[in-house]
């Protein structure tokens, strides 16, 4: 018959683990080993709370941004493009009231030229003229002409808008009562394209979109 064999508890046998301690140590702070019983102990050392080292004060919960200085080169360049955007304002709405209040007229009055460049370009269906001489030249041909063909001359504003930001479009109609013995009245329709500067002044004028509409004639009844 089979014997039962008694075996060992090896579990029992083997030597009791040995616990093994983890330092820890907090930044710049020293690690003290000792034990207390059978057991190992590790104490840190924390400057902080012993006093050896300033506590940081917390940060303000709503602290501006800290922003970088600028140099005074971009300082000054700022300053001049404020003062030059300002004045192409203050330019660009001069001229916009100087053609609304003196454009009616302009067929028997001088207009003021100071709104003008220089250099400007007057372009219309037929002709192109260049210079701010030959400009007041066009503008004294006109009231010339119509002294001597018309009773009277006047301009109406229709419209006038800035397309872009450097453009001034007026539409106008011209009128005219011809010098003839029927009694008859003129007209011209057209659309005027002032180009402005970086500083506001014009330096281009375009006339366009000219229609004419001949005199109409009336008879008169005797009764």
């Amino acid at each position: 018959m089979a014997q039962l064999l008694h075996m060992p508890d090896l579990a029992a046998a083997r030597p009791p683990a040995r616990r093994r301690g983890v330092a820890v140590a907090a930044s710049g702070g020293r690690v003290k080993q000792g034990e207390v019983g059978k057991r190992r102990v590790i104490r840190v050392a924390d400057p902080v709370r012993e006093g050896r080292l300033p506590v940081p004060p917390p940060p303000p919960l709503f602290a501006a941004p800290v922003m970088p200085s600028e140099s005074p080169a971009v300082a000054r360049q700022r300053e001049e493009d404020d003062e030059e955007r300002q004045r192409y304002y203050l330019n660009m709405g001069y001229a916009i009231r100087t053609l609304r209040e003196e454009l009616p007229d302009v067929l028997y009055k001088e207009p003021s030229f100071d709104i003008y460049r220089d250099d400007i370009v007057f372009k219309d269906p037929l002709n192109t003229f260049k210079g701010l001489e030959n400009y007041r030249r066009i503008f004294w041909a006109l009231r010339f002409t119509g002294r001597i063909f018309f009773k009277a001359l006047w301009v109406d504003i229709v419209s006038i808008w800035q397309p872009a930001e450097n453009l001034i479009m007026i539409r106008w109609i011209a009128h005219g009562i011809p010098r003839v013995p029927w009694d008859g009245h003129g007209r011209f329709d057209g659309a005027s394209v002032y180009k402005l500067d970086r500083n506001g002044k014009i330096y281009e004028h375009k006339v366009h979109n000219v229609a004419m509409n001949p005199p109409t004639k009336f008879k008169h009844h005797l009764i």
